[in-house]
């Protein structure tokens, strides 16, 4: 059982033990003209250590012996801090960074930008005894992200959480308001840059955009719902489903689904090999009408679906 608690454990000591394997993995990168990459392979040693740690408190399945930052040969390769952890009955690769205390970003090399389920920044003292998790992010843009756009260690955890976990109902009504579920964001915040407006025709509408990360094999997606309200208090919705970076399409075959009370799909779109973007036809509710409906993003046997009353 995962255990999602806002006092988790988020410090770890370093003992003589992952010292001892950090400094087999420097020896293997120690040469007069290496000297850089073995410290870093020595910090990135260190950084896995305190995440498995971490993650083993809190319930979780990892293999670090398994993990490719564990190999010496792979290791020596590539500036890599991978660690293996089982998520909803598969294996992935969780990458930690490790950063000193005296900075404020965190270098994310753009090898480990692929294959990667997310990034965890791990703040390491300067006499290497403690490591500190920092923040979990799923959205690298760049090779240095300022911690401010790291996320807390919860949001790891819940990533984390076996599938069968019912979802939250999200009410929709209430984004008008300026009351948004948790997990969902301005779509500037979640992508990092403006979107462009998807065009509605209405008179005088009120418009509500907001988008959070969903993740399908490894792959990090927006799900992105457009709410458009008109002076009748009809609510007219698109959904749309894009990838985080806006020069990677979509993985081919992606399907975007919605979904009656009935589980009946009333709309249906697919993306083909060159989508970066893929969006329903706008549908529309009477607000406080109490009518649910779910979207449903699928590729191959993943799944992610969220449900939503107005």
């Amino acid at each position: 059982m995962i255990n999602i608690n806002k006092h988790a454990i988020d410090k770890v000591k370093l003992g003589w033990q992952v010292h001892q394997t950090a400094k087999q993995f420097r020896q293997h990168q120690s040469t007069p003209f290496n000297f850089v990459n073995a410290q870093q392979a020595y910090l990135n040693t260190l950084a896995v250590y305190a995440v498995n740690d971490y993650l083993k408190r809190q319930g979780i399945e990892t293999d670090l012996t398994g993990s490719d930052s564990w190999d010496p040969l792979i290791q020596s390769l590539a500036n890599i801090a991978d660690l293996k952890v089982k998520r909803q009955g598969q294996w992935v690769k969780l990458e930690c960074r490790p950063v000193f205390s005296d900075t404020s970003f965190v270098y994310i090399p753009a090898e480990v930008w692929e294959d990667r389920m997310g990034y965890v920044a791990v703040g390491i003292n300067e006499s290497l005894t403690e490591a500190t998790l920092l923040g979990f992010t799923q959205i690298v843009t760049k090779e240095e992200l300022s911690l401010s756009q790291f996320q807390s260690l919860n949001d790891l955890l819940k990533c984390l959480q076996p599938k069968g976990e019912p979802s939250p109902l999200v009410r929709l009504s209430q984004w008008f308001d300026k009351i948004v579920a948790e997990g969902w964001q301005t779509v500037e915040a979640l992508l990092g840059t403006p979107e462009v407006s998807l065009a509605f025709r209405s008179g005088n509408p009120t418009t509500v955009k907001r988008g959070k990360i969903i993740q399908l094999k490894d792959h990090n997606l927006a799900l992105i719902l457009d709410l458009n309200q008109d002076n009748e208090q009809n609510v007219r919705i698109r959904v749309k489903v894009r990838s985080l970076a806006s020069n990677t399409p979509l993985p081919e075959g992606t399907r975007l689904m919605v979904l009656d009370e009935t589980g009946e799909p009333f709309l249906d779109t697919q993306a083909g090999n060159v989508d970066h973007s893929i969006q329903t036809k706008p549908f529309q509710f009477i607000e406080q009408s109490e009518e649910k409906f779910t979207v449903k993003v699928v590729l191959g046997e993943d799944s992610v679906t969220e449900d939503f009353v107005i």
